[in-house]
């Protein structure tokens, strides 16, 4: 992830024009930024600001949170959400009440944040996929394209010609931002959120989401499932601010997406139905536009939208379609020649069959008029020609014909022509050919379009894709949590813990004597006790509580929002179940203990790595003192 130079974002935030939380969000931010805040003092500060107050109520009491009756006390919407939640929803909110329009005339404010808080909405409904609170993904999704927001706010006019130069596309937008204003959207919108408080892990995802091939992140890993939650949730917000026929064409690719997360079609046509009711009731809060849009299921199996028939006598094409004519000179080729150029499209003219074929492979025009039967023009061996040759397959051929060709006409159909023009040739006929071939290949395309997709979000590749995240978070043998999966678990909980000041406890638990199990039993024997061991420390756990191999014969527990008390009783219980159980093998029973190392979030700590480091080291102390027993942390250790 790139952020922004030091001095050049000086230079930006100089200018005043930076969105940025402002009034009683930016006192909201930097009181959470203290350790010894007081709650009344944060339910004071959002008292001040009505607007902010009434939103986080409306949010405590939405039904994602499933609360048994309506909250009306603003402290008690402050404790249900929670410190964090509370920080970046009224950073969110603050950012948009104070953007919701500004001076780039091509920048759409009113669709930037209808695709926002759809991005916002949809990340929330994936938020179990990519291992995070639901809050967190939220926020990540609202504000992930903040930096379009941030150029548009401060260079209005030659942003706007920026988008104006991108035709759409997102590839060309990040380069010309680049070009003119040596950043881009992504680097300046990772320097705000990080400016604002935004944990590390979200800004990276936010920064990769639009392009995740980009980054070279493991699969499965936390920042991975991140990154992937956020594509898929932007594509999502693509469809619903997207018009019928757009929509259409884009389902198949946003199921391609999904799959990647593992995610399958009936799951993706439930979460998407759902997904566009609560953005359109959080519109109604929040003062958003948004609109109906069709059940996702309706969607895909309908056929594609039919073309509105126009009053104009042109057919325009969109993207410029280009029209190959291959006929001899003559007042007729000039007149259809003419009506081409007139009406803006893009014609290109040779007068025998051999170039036409040439140019056709070569230039892959999407419409060919060729005279059926002329000197130097075979409209039959170019038919075959061309359909015999895998880049010719595509183009719509319309032969030019006389009355008396009607065998040829027939021949050359059958060869791969599309259609036939009778002479004399009028300029109503000609335009009538021209449109039905028109809705012929923007339905070819879409077809093509949505095979491909369906092909990449097949239910297989969402499997596979699923295996393979599981995979790439489970140990093979006991089936728990990998080191890799529980040290990502660990790292969002301690900044939710540290943000609330809620309590975190750490457990490590190693197998005494685990050697001699081996060596007495052989490994097999060995591993069977893991397995068991496994399921046994499962058992124990709350369900909360995450449980993951560390390495060897040592697992370890996280136990978000317990206390030293209960992290020692915990590990009591665990202890205790071991002792009693005599792992019962093929022809043997094994006895086996553990020892088990206690620790708790200490305001000394500065990461989860201090936590696991305390943890282990009283695991030490217990097996130093006689095994088979509970140690904790020491008073003030760190």
């Amino acid at each position: 992830m790139h952020s922004l130079d030091p001095a050049r974002y000086e230079q930006l935030k100089a200018s005043g024009q930076l969105p940025s939380p402002k009034g009683v969000a930016l006192a909201v931010v930097r009181l959470l930024q203290r350790d010894d805040y007081e709650i009344n003092d944060l339910v004071r500060l959002v008292q001040s600001d009505p607007a902010i107050a009434g939103e986080l109520l409306k949010f405590s009491n939405a039904a994602a949170y499933g609360q048994t009756r309506p909250i009306v006390s603003l402290s008690k919407a402050v404790t249900t959400l929670g410190t964090l939640r509370v920080r970046v929803l009224v950073l969110a909110l603050s950012v948009l009440h104070n953007n919701r329009s500004g001076k780039c005339p091509q920048f759409d404010y009113e669709r930037f944040w209808s695709r926002a808080l759809a991005t916002a909405i949809a990340a929330q409904a994936l938020a179990s996929y990519a291992k995070i609170t639901p809050d967190e993904n939220f926020t990540a999704g609202l504000l992930c394209r903040i930096g379009e927001l941030a150029l548009a706010s401060i260079f209005p006019d030659r942003y706007g010609e920026i988008i104006a130069a991108s035709d759409g596309s997102a590839h060309k937008r990040i380069a010309l931002e680049r070009e003119v204003f040596d950043t881009d959207h992504r680097e300046l919108g990772a320097t705000l959120l990080l400016e604002w408080g935004l944990p590390e892990v979200l800004v990276t995802a936010i920064y990769y989401c639009e392009f995740p091939d980009d980054a070279d992140f493991s699969d499965g890993s936390r920042v991975f499932l991140l990154t992937q939650s956020l594509h898929v949730a932007l594509a999502l917000a693509e469809i619903c601010v997207a018009d019928e026929r757009a929509r259409w064409a884009m389902l198949p690719n946003l199921f391609a997406k999904a799959a990647r997360l593992g995610i399958h079609a009936d799951e993706l046509n439930s979460m998407g139905d759902s997904i566009t009711a609560s953005w359109m009731e959080w519109g109604k809060l929040l003062k958003i536009q948004t609109r109906e849009i069709t059940s996702f299921a309706d969607l895909l199996a309908s056929s594609p939208p039919r073309e509105q028939e126009s009053a104009s006598p042109v057919c325009k094409w969109p993207g410029n379609k280009s029209v190959l004519l291959i006929c001899t000179k003559s007042p007729e080729s000039a007149e259809i020649t003419s009506y081409f150029e007139e009406n803006g499209y893009a014609v290109k003219y040779v007068s025998n069959a051999t170039k036409g074929l040439s140019v056709a492979l070569e230039e892959k025009p999407d419409l060919i008029l060729i005279e059926l039967s002329a000197p130097e023009i075979d409209g039959l061996f170019f038919c075959r020609a061309l359909r015999g040759n895998p880049l010719g397959r595509f183009a719509y051929i319309i032969l030019v014909a006389n009355q008396e060709d009607a065998d040829l006409i027939a021949q050359a159909l059958d060869m791969g022509a599309d259609d036939f023009l009778q002479r004399p040739i009028s300029t109503h006929m000609l335009h009538a050919k021209l449109r039905g071939a028109f809705k012929i290949l923007q339905l070819q395309n879409e077809l093509i379009k949505e095979r491909n997709g369906f092909v990449d979000s097949s239910g297989k590749w969402a499997g596979i894709n699923r295996r393979l995240i599981n995979v790439a978070m489970t140990d093979p043998l006991t089936q728990l949590p990998n080191r890799r999966h529980g040290l990502d678990f660990l790292s969002t909980e301690w900044v939710f813990a540290k943000a609330n000041n809620l309590p975190l406890a750490c457990l490590m638990i190693d197998i005494d004597h685990f050697k001699t199990i081996n060596d007495q039993n052989g490994h097999k024997a060995g591993d069977k006790v893991l397995e068991k061991l496994a399921k046994l420390l499962q058992a124990n756990a709350r369900s909360g509580d995450l449980v993951f191999r560390y390495g060897g014969e040592e697992f370890c527990m996280i136990c978000p929002g317990a206390a030293l008390e209960t992290a020692r009783a915990i590990a009591e219980r665990i202890r205790q179940s071991v002792e009693e159980q005599h792992f019962q093998l093929e022809s043997s029973s094994i006895a086996a203990t553990v020892s088990i190392g206690v620790a708790v979030k200490l305001p000394t700590h500065a990461n989860g790595e201090a936590l696991i480091h305390d943890a282990d080291t009283a695991l030490y102390r217990a097996k130093e003192s006689g095994r088979n027993r509970v140690s904790v942390q020491q008073a003030g250790a760190a």
